[in-house]
């Protein structure tokens, strides 16, 4: 009997051991706000040095919608596929005219900085190489089904600018 009792408790510890270990290993797993703005800038920030997508792949403009949720809310997603379909279809400028990632549309960049600076916000900064002009854009994160995605982005040196307002129809351009 006292084997059972062993038995049972050496299955009851191993059973919390794989509990608990998961816990953590969840929780490490989880991104975020600022984790998942560095990933955006470490997957695209490339065209802010080079010009060759044949050897870096698709910019920003050019992902799929399934792409741009990785990063983005649904709705945002939405919007920028939209807006890039919209370009490939007429040829021409729809709502956007400047990298949303660097709010330019000839980006150079140093010192670029990722800062979460409240839940759900996140600044990205950084300078002009040549004019030593400094860029500050916010990010609004809203969680969507308990991951962190990108619902809008602020460009600080625009009053009322927003990458949602840009998008939306029949609003100001950049």
């Amino acid at each position: 009997m006292s084997s059972t009792v062993a038995n049972r408790l050496t299955l009851i510890a191993a059973l919390a051991m794989i509990l608990l270990g998961a816990v953590p290993a969840d929780a490490a797993q989880r991104e975020t706000e600022a984790k998942v703005v560095a990933r955006l800038y470490k997957d695209y920030a490339w065209q802010a040095i080079a010009t060759q997508p044949d050897l870096f792949g698709e910019g920003l403009a050019g992902a799929s919608k399934a792409e741009l949720e990785r990063y983005f809310s649904a709705e945002m997603a939405q919007l920028l596929f939209a807006d890039s379909a919209c370009q490939a279809r007429t040829g021409e400028i729809c709502n956007l005219n400047f990298d949303v990632l660097f709010d330019s549309q000839d980006p150079r960049v140093v010192d670029l900085d990722v800062q979460r600076v409240a839940t759900g916000s996140v600044l990205v900064q950084f300078k002009d190489p040549i004019t030593d002009k400094k860029t500050v854009i916010e990010f609004k994160l809203a969680m969507q089904q308990g991951k962190w995605r990108i619902a809008d982005i602020v460009y600080r040196g625009h009053p009322q600018q927003s990458l949602k307002t840009a998008l939306s129809p029949h609003m100001g351009t950049h």
